[in-house]
């Protein structure tokens, strides 16, 4: 039977900590940390790296810290995937923008009617996607409905351009949807339209870089992998670590990065640093790739080897992989 957790005071918290083998040395800057961060979120979070496993030294298993382990490394492992999540949900909501600008121009393009992408003939023909184009269309139905009448509405931008113009096109609706409605929307339009849209992503890859070719079933496998890592980077889960509950095929784009086979396909941190190179401008991925080397420069300075080693082995970065510079 399982013991219940109980409260435990600061002082007591850094007791704890020490009796485990965790150094303090500055009890009072350790107690304010606490006080801002939540032990929790801190300690049971981002103690893993820093633990022994050796069982020659800790041979029953105990919660033991690495001898030489400080309070301040556990502390500069929170702020470095602190700072991760912020920069990845930047790039994220760059390619989020992007997707959804190409969607909506290219579904207009194609279907010029006015509220076109209401109705069902306008989407896949397959069955198979039907309830969730049901589902997408009552969404956005509702959305332009909810903003026609309402005195307070969640987007004045909606309604300030329905009562200029009576109407709400895509291209303005595609800005309030979620990446999860996105996809579903990129995933129930009839494949010309997918194919069209994943070329318009490897046409600019390659006017930057060199010639490839995207297949709208890869965009598919980037959003999979994107949509978690959006989600957990806005709400403060720790992200250095994730990694996908299931493998995704992403052999094709692999083979385009010059990657080993398999690396991509994991879901890890590398995973979504790799793959955001195909799905944003070059000068933005650069600049992203630099801070992000900063980032692992700084945890590098900041902690022990053995749990530096850990936490890349953790986020996907292999050896020669793990100096974002090779990333551009």
């Amino acid at each position: 039977m399982r013991m219940m957790k109980v409260f435990a005071s600061h002082d007591e918290q850094i007791k704890i900590l020490q009796e485990r083998g965790l150094s303090v040395p500055d009890k009072a800057a350790a107690k304010r940390i606490l006080s801002r961060e939540n032990y929790y979120a801190l300690i049971d979070a981002y103690k893993e790296p820093f633990l022994q496993k050796d069982e020659r030294l800790n041979p029953y298993r105990l919660e033991r810290y690495i001898e030489g382990t400080e309070f301040g490394h556990v502390y500069a492992l929170y702020r470095f995937d602190r700072e991760l999540r912020m920069l990845m949900l930047n790039e994220l909501l760059k390619f989020e923008k992007n997707i959804k600008s190409k969607i909506a121009y290219r579904f207009s393009e194609k279907f010029k009617e006015t509220d076109s992408f209401l109705e069902p003939e306008n989407y896949s023909p397959d069955s198979r996607h039907h309830h969730e184009r049901d589902r997408i269309i009552s969404t956005l139905a509702n959305l332009i409905k909810s903003h026609k009448k309402r005195d307070r509405v969640r987007y004045p931008a909606i309604r300030e351009f329905f009562d200029k113009h009576r109407n709400v096109p895509l291209w303005v609706l595609a800005n309030f949807l979620s990446l999860g409605q996105i996809t579903n929307f990129y995933t129930v339009i009839d494949e010309e339209l997918r194919e069209r849209i994943a070329r318009d992503f490897a046409e600019e890859y390659s006017e930057e870089y060199s010639p490839i070719r995207l297949k709208a079933s890869e965009i598919d496998a980037i959003l999979v992998v994107a949509f978690p890592y959006r989600n957990k980077s806005a709400h403060e889960e720790v992200l250095y670590r994730f990694r996908l509950a299931h493998p995704v095929e992403l052999g094709r784009a692999e083979e385009l990065m010059a990657m080993p086979k398999g690396s991509l396909s994991k879901g890890t941190v590398s995973s979504m640093v790799n793959l955001l190179k195909l799905v944003l401008a070059r000068e933005e991925y650069e600049v992203f790739s630099k801070e992000l080397e900063r980032l692992v420069d700084e945890l590098e300075g900041a902690v022990m080897e053995q749990a530096f080693e850990r936490v890349m082995n953790d986020t996907g970065f292999s050896h020669e992989f793990r100096n974002p510079k090779k990333m551009t």
